[in-house]
């Protein structure tokens, strides 16, 4: 912030801690002192200078001007100085410490007066229509094609000011949307980016664990959270079970995870060596809340549950390993002889072919034809002799067997011929010939 846009509440924040210091004026340490107060949609809580006078009473709401403007604010220790009932400031200090610096804003302003009535009906009637805002601002944004979701409308006390909230993937330029909304509502618009924990603080209301969002009520920083912790805490690890209202992992993660880490480190980690009372044994598993240790000792078969107390030493060397037994050579079937060969399809077919062949050596037309007797030669021709019978035509001479060709006939041995001419019906001079 510059030096001429300082406001001058915030020289008088910086002077009420060294007017408490030890040895400064008394009179000026009288004057003045801090109070913490919770404002704005984000419920952001910072300390507050006012005059000592002016708090003589403990109020619940006071009117403040904050950096943004003229707010209304709720007192968090809700007492004022010299009250009883007041936290001493020493303890909130140390809970600042504990929750991070980012908990608390220091020197955020000054405390202008006490809420009257008058001023919360004030704040009630300006923040009575944010969701006719959030339509108008959705509208508009969609006309100068800005990918937003508007989120919340807050208007200052005074109406001097709106802000409004949305989220956003990317940048985005808004400067003609800022520009048609102030024409609109003639007064100051401010646009405020936030992230998916910020929207559910802005807009959450209860938990699955019956309690109003931590985000919304005191969380102020939002570190993060990943799985490691919800294993550390043997959780759930399904997403949809851990998550809250902003889909992330829930804050709540967060709490106990310094002290379960600090009991996880005191266990032995898995598989290594531990002496008991009664051997040595590995550690199969842990219990990080009751400091259980799950072991198998060497002599016992089954596993037992110890109490960390009862571990007397740890991370012992591991036994060397037993060399296992020579292998036994095993033992070889003899190999039975080998089948000869089967004949192969072109040997059997030629030989199929063979067969064939041979049925077909001998002629049908020879076992149908009537054998006779052979005549002796004659020398005279008889001129009444009738022509030899024609022999019948058998299977063999059907127009079948002359389509295919005639295997080579294997018959009788011709008889030698006798000297002195031939018999038969061929004979010359035979009954044959005309």
């Amino acid at each position: 912030m510059a030096a001429e846009d300082r406001p001058d509440y915030a020289d008088a924040a910086e002077a009420a801690p060294q007017r408490a210091a030890p040895g400064s004026g008394g009179r000026e340490r009288q004057d003045h002192a801090t109070v913490l107060v919770r404002y704005g949609a984000m419920a952001w809580v910072g300390t507050f200078v006012y005059k000592r006078k002016m708090l003589e009473r403990c109020p619940r709401h006071l009117v403040v001007q904050t950096e943004r403007g003229i707010e209304l604010g709720e007192t968090v220790d809700f007492c004022a100085e010299g009250c009883p009932l007041r936290i001493p400031d020493e303890t909130i200090q140390r809970y600042v410490a504990n929750s991070g610096p980012e908990f608390c804003r220091p020197n955020a302003g000054r405390v202008l007066r006490a809420a009257t009535p008058q001023d919360i009906d004030e704040n009630t009637r300006l923040n009575a229509h944010t969701s006719a805002d959030i339509t108008l601002c959705s509208q508009l944004a969609a006309q100068f094609g800005l990918d937003i979701k508007v989120i919340l409308a807050e208007h200052l006390l005074g109406g001097e000011r709106i802000v409004f909230y949305f989220a956003a993937e990317t940048r985005v330029d808004f400067r003609d949307l800022v520009k048609e909304l102030a024409r609109h509502y003639h007064t100051r618009i401010e646009m405020r980016q936030v992230g998916a924990r910020d929207e559910a603080r802005l807009v959450a209301d209860w938990e699955v664990c019956g309690r109003e969002c931590c985000c919304k009520n005191f969380l102020k920083k939002l570190r993060p959270v990943n799985m490691k912790m919800a294993k550390l805490q043997k959780s759930t690890l399904d997403p949809s079970k851990v998550s809250g209202r902003c889909g992330r992992l829930r804050c709540c993660l967060r709490y106990e995870h310094e002290g379960y880490a600090e009991l996880a480190a005191r266990l032995p980690h898995r598989g290594s060596r531990v002496r008991t009372d009664t051997g040595e044994a590995t550690v199969i598993d842990t219990q990080v809340l009751t400091q259980l240790v799950l072991v198998q000792y060497d002599a016992v078969p089954h596993q037992t549950a110890v109490p960390l107390e009862e571990i007397r030493e740890f991370n012992l060397p591991r036994p060397k390993p037993v060399p296992p037994p020579p292998p036994v050579p095993p033992v070889v079937a003899p190999e039975p002889e080998p089948a000869p060969p089967a004949p192969s399809t072109s040997e059997e077919s030629a030989k199929r072919g063979r067969r064939r062949r041979r049925r077909r050596t001998t002629p049908e037309s020879s076992e149908q034809a009537p054998r006779r007797e052979p005549q002796p030669p004659t020398t005279e021709r008889r001129a009444d002799a009738a022509p030899p019978p024609k022999a019948e035509r058998g299977p063999a001479d059907s127009p079948a067997s002359k389509e295919r060709p005639a295997a080579p006939q294997r018959g009788r041995r011709r008889r030698r011929r006798k000297p002195g001419g031939r018999s038969g019906p061929d004979a010359p001079g035979g009954a044959g010939q005309d």
